[in-house]
């Protein structure tokens, strides 16, 4: 079913609406010039009805007096009717006229040739009242009757044409209000309806609630800002829950700063006891040494986690500079060429002369966390890294993909969540990626990650070109 816009639905009203009116428009412009010529019909007929009138006149008289003079008026009248009477058979469209145009005819003919027959007539007893006489009055009333009624019915047209174009008029007016009722009734559900709609839900966003507007159809104008407005949210949502991660992570960091500092002298205590402790009792009791051994790791595993707090944490200065990130990633590769097992192939694609402003030992640290992160979800399974990198005119892009087991949907909304860990105890502290994602906002860009349970994890991370190198 072809599904029609809004701008498409217009037009086709708008042309609909033109058709019926130009209709109407031209049957009221035929029935005013039908109205015009049975005007000048009714006129010629009462001009007929004036001269067999006149015949009649003429009659009286000739009866009365004989003189030839008036009978040859009368044959002068009779020709005049009779070529008026022809034009008015041709004018004639109905039946019942067109019935009384032949009765006429037939009678001017009779009416002739009985004046002709009395005019023949040279008996000057001839007396009024004599059979040619009194038929040729018959005929001369026909003719009157016949006239008259020619001109009745025309007037009935008349009257007819009038009561049509009244019709017309009230048919006009009606549909002028259906038209107008309809239009009101399409911009109400189809236009105002929808844009309440839209107001209502810019209500509902400033008031931090909403709900996906329904689109019924996608071809029509206010329905895709529809689909424009859902979008709109659902990005906004997305950044809210950016900003909502930013925010926390922010304020861990404050609150990790000063836990790292609280817990930093107690665990020296503790590794300097446990030490003192180990020096006395070493091979006097294998368990005693087996539990100060444990003590000593676990020592260890906490300041590692306080040092990654601190690290992060810790109120460094921060020196941005024009560098080629290409040399940065290959710094961090060498970095941890040593930590990549055999089983593991690490394929670089790294296109020089793309330069961002950042500071270079912090996306250093960044690129080796991410890349260590790799190696351990590969492990001893055959596997492969690949760091490429791309730019487009203001952005460039690095990738770093690895072929391991992936990352599970619900895990990928907590990954960059600090001391959130899927390694198993003492293999990690849970900050590395935290680390990673505070290196990256601090360079105004953004990491985001791309996985599937069993199709490998892929981490993009998005930096500005430096302005003054852009090609």
């Amino acid at each position: 079913m072809l599904k029609l816009n809004i701008r498409q639905k217009i037009i086709i009203g708008i042309i609909i609406f033109a058709i019926c009116f130009g209709c109407l428009g031209l049957l009221s412009y035929m029935n005013t010039v039908q109205l015009e010529n049975e005007v000048q019909l009714i006129e010629r007929s009462d001009d007929l009805s004036s001269l067999i009138l006149e015949i009649r006149r003429i009659e009286k008289n000739y009866l009365l007096y004989h003189d030839p003079a008036l009978f040859t008026l009368g044959l002068d009248y009779l020709n005049r009717t009779e070529k008026l009477l022809q034009e008015l058979m041709g004018a004639f469209r109905k039946k019942k006229i067109k019935g009384h145009g032949k009765r006429l005819e037939k009678n001017l003919v009779i009416y002739k040739k009985l004046l002709q027959e009395i005019a023949r007539t040279a008996d000057e007893s001839l007396k009024q009242d004599n059979s040619l006489s009194i038929k040729l009055r018959e005929v001369g009333q026909n003719l009157v009757e016949h006239s008259k009624a020619i001109s009745n019915f025309e007037r009935d047209n008349i009257l007819d044409i009038n009561r049509t174009l009244r019709s017309n008029l009230f048919i006009s007016m009606f549909g002028i209000a259906a038209v107008i009722m309809t239009l009101v009734g399409f911009f109400s559900s189809h236009i105002l309806k929808p844009l309440r709609q839209v107001q209502q839900a810019t209500e509902d966003i400033s008031q931090g609630t909403f709900k996906a507007l329904t689109i019924k159809n996608s071809h029509d104008e206010i329905q895709q800002v529809f689909a424009a407005l859902n979008s709109m949210v659902e990005q906004l949502l997305k950044r809210r829950r950016q900003l909502v991660q930013a925010q926390k992570l922010s304020s861990i960091g404050t609150l990790a700063s000063g836990i790292a500092h609280q817990l930093n002298n107690p665990l020296n205590n503790i590794s300097t006891s446990c030490q003192i402790l180990e020096e006395r009792t070493k091979g006097k009791d294998e368990l005693a040494d087996k539990m100060m051994h444990n003590i000593m790791q676990e020592t260890m595993r906490s300041r590692d986690i306080v040092k990654g707090l601190l690290e992060f944490s810790r109120e460094r200065e921060y020196s941005p500079g024009p560098i080629e990130i290409d040399k940065i990633v290959q710094s961090a590769v060498s970095l941890v060429s040593s930590q990549v097992p055999s089983n593991i192939n690490l394929v670089l694609n790294l296109p020089e002369n793309i330069f961002v402003f950042a500071d270079r030992r912090k996306l250093q640290e960044a690129f080796i966390n991410l890349l260590i992160n790799a190696i351990q979800a590969i492990g001893t399974d055959q596997g492969q890294i690949e760091v490429s990198l791309s730019a487009d005119k203001e952005n460039t892009t690095i990738n770093i993909s690895d072929t391991g087991p992936g990352i599970p949907p619900e895990t990928q909304e907590r990954i960059f969540d600090p001391f959130f860990s899927t390694k198993e105890v003492g293999q990690g502290t849970g900050l590395g990626l935290y680390i990673v994602y505070g290196i990256i906002e601090k360079h105004q860009g953004n990491i985001r990650v791309r996985s599937n349970p069993g199709q490998g994890t892929k981490f993009l991370i998005t930096l500005p070109l430096d302005q003054e190198h852009k090609a």
